[in-house]
């Protein structure tokens, strides 16, 4: 496996997948760059028909190998497009590269609906945790 920004092209591909509980499902893979960017926002966009809208989208990144500028703008116009549809947008899986993308933008926080501190699996970048999480406010 090579590492992100290693010079090898990583072909974009993703999978949506409807879920009967009203979840979009999608799986992003490879480079999400401007040769890709609109290939999601496209997928996106036929998928957030008002009459048939899903009640969230979740985006799995873990196999994302890169993203850069034009997928992280991508990104935020997804996220405009799901608030105006009035569809949660949830940016799952995250890999280091992309958290630190987001931290390094000021987007953080925007996109994910956490803290800026916490990883993509909710603890702090450190390393430490608050403990466990309870349900509740």
């Amino acid at each position: 496996m090579t590492a992100p920004g290693d010079g090898t092209d990583h072909p974009f591909a993703l999978t949506a997948v409807p879920a009967p509980d009203g979840v979009l499902h999608v799986e992003l893979a490879g480079d999400l760059a401007w040769d890709s960017a609109d290939e999601l926002l496209d997928a996106a966009r036929g998928h957030l028909d008002p009459t048939a809208a899903p009640a969230d989208i979740r985006l799995d990144c873990a196999r994302l190998t890169l993203c850069d500028s034009m997928g992280l703008s991508a990104l935020l116009a997804l996220h405009r497009l799901a608030t105006a549809a009035e569809v949660r947008l949830h940016l799952d899986r995250r890999p280091p590269h992309l958290d630190r993308l987001l931290r390094l933008t000021g987007t953080h926080a925007h996109l994910t609906g956490l803290p800026e501190a916490a990883g993509s699996d909710g603890d702090a970048s450190d390393g430490t945790s608050d403990g466990p999480r309870l349900p509740g406010p």
